[in-house]
């Protein structure tokens, strides 16, 4: 009878994740993951061909968690301001993790830049009754650079916002965005 393997895909995505939030990509090895496991590394190349496949595995589970974790996609009582809130909350939080994932060239940013889009696309249409593709695009533009600033700015050490202070500079820059967007579509 063949033995059971005890260390699971979910178990080197964990690790790999874990690892991301200590050191980013850095030590992104798979000695690395293993020390993170207790083990050798010869369960992530039984699970993963190689490391850019293992980095693909990576991507959806960071997007699962995201989702879940960041943009609330399942949660009907999320909106605009506590998504955006939290998203900022988590780069002060997670710095290191918020840098690898959106800031480092080792993932597919750009994807990962869409699937944001995408999140807060829902959220316009569920909170502001925008529907039309062309003018969620506008005011896309106009909101998601400066929120997504605003939390590099904070990954990075360059604001130091307490969480009250973020959820008020969060509603200005809304409201902000918004009146400047109403402006442009009328």
């Amino acid at each position: 009878m063949p033995r059971q393997r005890t260390i699971l895909r979910e178990n080197i995505l964990d690790a790999s994740m874990e690892l991301l939030r200590t050191s980013g990509f850095k030590q992104f090895t798979a000695r690395q993951i293993a020390i993170k496991m207790n083990s050798s590394t010869q369960p992530i190349y039984k699970e993963f061909k190689n490391m850019d496949d293992l980095k693909v595995g990576l991507l959806d589970y960071i997007k699962q968690y995201l989702a879940e974790e960041i943009f609330m996609v399942n949660n009907p009582q999320s909106d605009l301001t506590s998504v955006c809130k939290k998203y900022i909350l988590f780069a002060k939080e997670e710095p290191t993790l918020f840098s690898a994932i959106f800031m480092d060239r080792e993932l597919q940013a750009v994807e990962l830049h869409a699937f944001s889009y995408k999140a807060i696309k829902g959220l316009l249409n569920k909170e502001l009754n925008v529907w039309d593709d062309e003018k969620q695009q506008e005011l896309l533009d106009i909101l998601w650079p400066v929120i997504h600033g605003v939390a590099m700015l904070v990954a990075q050490g360059q604001l130091a916002y307490n969480e009250e202070e973020i959820s008020q500079k969060v509603q200005a820059i809304i409201d902000m965005t918004t009146k400047l967007w109403n402006k442009q579509v009328q």
